[in-house]
């Protein structure tokens, strides 16, 4: 095998590979990348056997072949070298070479045979969705995804594709993410659970596409862009019936800015309770009172800040790290916060909902300290 290429196209594809390198595994090939080699396609391959990423550079070949190579060393000798050609060439026995002008680097490689096939089964569907559009929708539900491994289901975004409309939910009990977007997929329906893990990728790699096409199969989803590929399994389960916790008779809104309410928050929330991290928040006509207290330290904190409210007064707690992980995921000036009393979910939404889509955040409120 030998090929040579441009350091910087090199290094760029190996970093969207070593994502989805388990670093610690108990199969010593899984912390190997492998590279192919057909006439002046190169494509590498990287997977943790639940996830998988391939991705296909041009290169110029010279002699077709396969290796598995060490990911870490690779990563750490393409990102130091300057920008400059290298040749990569594959000897007897799996030998590697890495040539440029400036010198040569030597290590050892596994043969193809070695590395897991990834069965990619037969799709039974697909959608194709605006790259930007797709991630933004990810970007804007991963976060409330739960961390809990009793409930497994929890631990990834749950997608479904309809007649009219893409949805992405995720919540961890806490906090819980809806997206709807208004979407005609030809008539094709399917929904899955997905993990983390796939859709850190697809940020990481796709964000930028022009077009990101997503194939359904009996237990796994493919999602394809350019010359990428991210294949993951799904997340075995039922999701939960989330609609079920999404209250419909929450009559008190508050209109405020997001900058303001998410600087005053941060403020506050140093002098809140290191384990509940509890801000209150004092409801009056336009006007909202933001307070904490640390009892055990002795330290407490207080601001005003206007916002458009004429309902009856009402006190309610909050998580300040929930509530600012939702506030930093909106994108409008102005956000809706929607109460109905202190002990009932509260939901957030953009004031102003981008056309064909719908938006919502719900919060769980933390009971109030007793005076």
């Amino acid at each position: 095998m030998k090929f040579a290429i441009n350091k910087r196209e090199f290094y760029l594809a190996i970093q969207n590979i070593v994502g989805v390198i388990p670093t610690k595994t108990t199969i010593p090939i899984l912390s190997n990348i492998l590279l192919e080699l057909k006439s002046n396609d190169l494509t590498l391959m990287g997977t943790d056997l639940e996830v998988s990423i391939s991705t296909k550079l041009t290169v110029h070949g010279s002699e077709d072949g396969s290796v598995a190579v060490p990911a870490k060393i690779l990563f750490e000798i393409v990102r130091e070298l300057s920008e400059i050609p290298i040749e990569f060439i594959v000897g007897e026995d799996n030998k590697i070479s890495l040539n440029t002008e400036k010198g040569f680097y030597k290590l050892s490689g596994e043969p193809k045979e070695d590395f897991p096939r990834i069965q990619i089964e037969e799709s039974k569907g697909s959608f194709a969705m605006e790259g930007s559009v797709f991630s933004s929708m990810i970007e804007k539900t991963i976060f409330a995804v739960s961390a809990d491994e009793l409930r497994t289901t929890l631990m990834g975004v749950f997608l479904k594709i309809s007649e009219d409309e893409l949805r992405m939910v995720a919540t961890d009990g806490h906090r819980l993410v809806k997206i709807v977007k208004k979407f005609n997929a030809d008539g094709f329906q399917s929904e899955a659970i997905i993990p983390t893990k796939a859709l850190n990728l697809v940020l990481k790699n796709l964000h930028s596409a022009k077009e990101i096409k997503v194939e359904f199969s009996e237990d796994h989803i493919v999602f394809k862009s350019d010359n990428t590929t991210i294949y993951s399994k799904n997340i075995e389960g039922q999701f939960p019936n989330y609609e079920r916790v999404i209250p419909s008779d929450n009559n008190k809104s508050l209109t405020v800015n997001r900058e303001l309410i998410i600087s005053s928050v941060r403020r506050v929330s140093i002098f809140s309770n290191s384990i509940t991290h509890q801000i209150r928040l004092g409801l009056s006509k336009n006007l909202v009172k933001i307070q904490s207290e640390d009892i055990e330290f002795g330290g407490e904190a207080m601001e005003n800040i206007e916002g458009e409210y004429r309902h009856e007064d009402l006190e309610i707690g909050y998580n300040a790290n929930y509530m600012l992980d939702i506030l930093r995921h909106l994108d409008t000036d102005d956000v809706v916060f929607e109460f109905k009393d202190p002990v009932s979910a509260g939901i957030i939404r953009p004031a102003n909902q981008a056309e064909g889509l719908d938006v919502l955040m719900l919060l769980m409120p933390i009971r109030l300290n007793e005076d």
